[in-house]
């Protein structure tokens, strides 16, 4: 649920609700996955949407900042980092189920007993699903004071979840309001998808790959359970299809 705000910022903060248009199949691992089977959620997670808002802000601003990169990446990530993001799914999803035997490099390797014997390259088979997108995805935000600059930042995202899965923004349906247009609402059906976020406490170092510090699960990102407006309609071993209420 949103937070409650004070009322000598409530003029102050909006909502902004953008839609894209899917123009590939979608994958984006859960959280409880391995490297070897992977279910993929049915649409991208908050901390999957205010990643790609950060990678679209270094790309696009970073080179402006780097004299005062810290002070200005700390500003930033705080409210990209409080966004409440809800998630209208398309009205129709297709999820496929695929396998597929390929050659990876052996990495126990370089992590376990590097006196024994390996080979540098193994045959594998992985698990993977591909969602089908029928419709727009709709993506609300907010409450913030930088609309402006957040519907910008959504402007310029060309994927979610894994790279390639491409997402044509639509700039003519998007909306500024004093409230979401749409909240999870117990009293319809859904569908549960656990749903990762960044925690309310971490920082742009915890998050940065290239940084010393380490993330903590449960307290830098935090997993809970989210309630999508969608219910399974067909079943079957090489796919699921999901229709929106």
């Amino acid at each position: 649920m949103p937070k409650q705000l004070n009322k000598s910022n409530t003029t102050q903060q909006e909502w902004l609700t953008v839609s894209y248009q899917p123009v590939s199949l979608f994958s984006l691992k859960r959280s409880d996955a391995t490297s070897m089977a992977a279910r993929s959620n049915l649409v991208p997670t908050p901390y999957a949407i205010k990643m790609a808002l950060l990678k679209v802000l270094l790309e696009s601003q970073g080179g402006q900042h780097q004299r005062d990169f810290e002070q200005w990446m700390k500003s930033q990530f705080t409210w990209i980092r409080d966004l409440n993001i809800y998630i209208w799914p398309p009205e129709k999803l297709v999820v496929n189920r695929n396998g597929y035997k390929l050659r990876y490099y052996d990495q126990t390797a370089d992590k376990a007993d590097k006196t024994r014997s390996t080979l540098p390259m193994q045959d594998g088979f992985v698990f993977r699903e591909w969602v089908y997108m029928q419709g727009h995805l709709q993506i609300c935000c907010g409450p913030s004071a930088c609309i402006t600059q957040l519907e910008q930042l959504f402007s310029l995202i060309n994927y979610f979840g894994k790279r390639g899965c491409f997402f044509q923004y639509l700039p003519q349906y998007s909306q500024k309001t004093p409230e979401p247009l749409f909240q999870h609402n117990s009293s319809c059906g859904f569908t549960v998808q656990p749903m990762d976020d960044l925690g309310e406490k971490t920082t742009f170092n915890r998050i940065n790959p290239y940084s010393t510090d380490k993330a903590q699960l449960d307290k830098d990102r935090v997993i809970k359970p989210g309630f999508l407006p969608v219910q399974l309609t067909t079943s079957s071993a090489r796919y699921d299809i999901y229709q929106r209420y």
